[in-house]
C-alpha cells in the first residue's frame, strides 16, 4: 500500500513538473494581423467586336481583361470619356485589318483571329492609375488626354495603356468630355498641314495661314494655305 502511494505522489509531481514546463517553455507562436489591399478586379466593361461586319457585330461585356503593363514606358488610364472616330466605323468593317495584324503581330506567331475581341475606340480623357518605371512625367491621379494607335486595344471600355508619348496632360479648361472629342482629329489636322503640307516653323515663320477651304473639319481646323 505504502509503494502504491509512493507511485502515485511520483506521477503527480512529475505530471506537475511536465504540465509546468510546457506551459513555460512551449509557448504557442505570435500571429501579427498583415494589412493586405482589397482583391482587384480582373475584368471591366468594354464594347468589343468579335468579327468584322457592320453595327450588329458590336457586342457589350462586363467579362473583358483589364489591360496590364508590359513595357516600361506605358500607363494605365481609367477612361471617363472616349469617342468615336470615322476610323473606328471602317476598322469594325475590316478596314485595314491586314496591316494592323502585321504591325500587332509582326512574327505571325498569332493565328489567325486573334485580335478579337477587339475593342474600338481612338481617343480618351482620363486618369492615369498606372505607370511604369520609366514613366517621368506622368503619375497616378494625373488627368490626362490621349489618342491612341489603331493597332492598339481601343478606348470604349473602363482602362486603356498608352504609351508615355502618346499622352499629354489634359487642359484644365476642358473636361473630359470635351477633352475626348479632340486628340485624334487634332493629331489628323496637325499630321496633313505639317506632314503632307510640309509646313512648319522654319518655311512659315511669319508668314499668316489664311484661305476659303478648310482642310479638316471641326474645332481643330485650319484653313488652306495661300502663299
Amino acid at each position: 500500500m505504502e509503494l502504491l502511494l509512493k507511485t502515485c505522489v511520483l506521477r503527480r509531481n512529475a505530471c506537475t513538473a511536465v504540465c509546468f514546463w510546457r506551459s513555460h517553455a512551449v509557448q504557442k507562436p505570435s500571429v501579427k494581423k498583415i494589412s493586405t489591399t482589397s482583391p482587384r478586379s480582373t475584368v471591366m466593361p468594354a464594347w468589343v467586336i468579335d468579327k468584322y461586319g457592320k453595327n450588329e457585330v458590336l457586342r457589350f461585356t462586363q467579362n473583358m481583361m483589364i489591360p496590364v503593363i508590359h513595357y516600361p514606358n506605358e500607363v494605365i488610364i481609367k477612361v471617363h470619356a472616349a469617342s468615336v472616330n470615322p476610323i473606328d466605323v471602317n476598322m469594325r468593317s475590316g478596314y485595314g485589318a491586314t496591316a494592323l495584324n502585321m504591325k500587332r503581330d509582326p512574327l505571325h506567331i498569332k493565328t489567325k483571329g486573334e485580335e478579337f475581341p477587339l475593342t474600338l475606340g481612338r481617343d480618351v480623357s482620363g486618369v492615369v492609375m498606372e505607370c511604369g518605371l520609366d514613366v517621368r512625367y506622368f503619375k497616378p491621379g494625373d488627368e490626362v488626354w490621349a489618342a491612341v494607335p489603331p493597332w492598339k486595344q481601343g478606348t470604349l471600355s473602363e482602362f486603356v495603356v498608352v504609351s508615355g508619348n502618346e499622352v499629354s496632360l489634359k487642359p484644365k479648361s476642358l473636361t473630359h468630355t470635351q477633352a475626348a472629342s479632340l486628340p485624334y482629329v487634332a493629331l489628323t489636322a496637325w499630321s496633313a498641314i505639317h506632314k503632307v503640307g510640309g509646313l512648319n516653323d522654319k518655311n512659315c515663320t511669319g508668314k499668316r495661314i489664311f484661305g476659303k477651304e478648310s482642310i479638316i473639319a471641326g474645332l481643330f481646323s485650319w484653313p488652306a494655305v495661300y502663299i
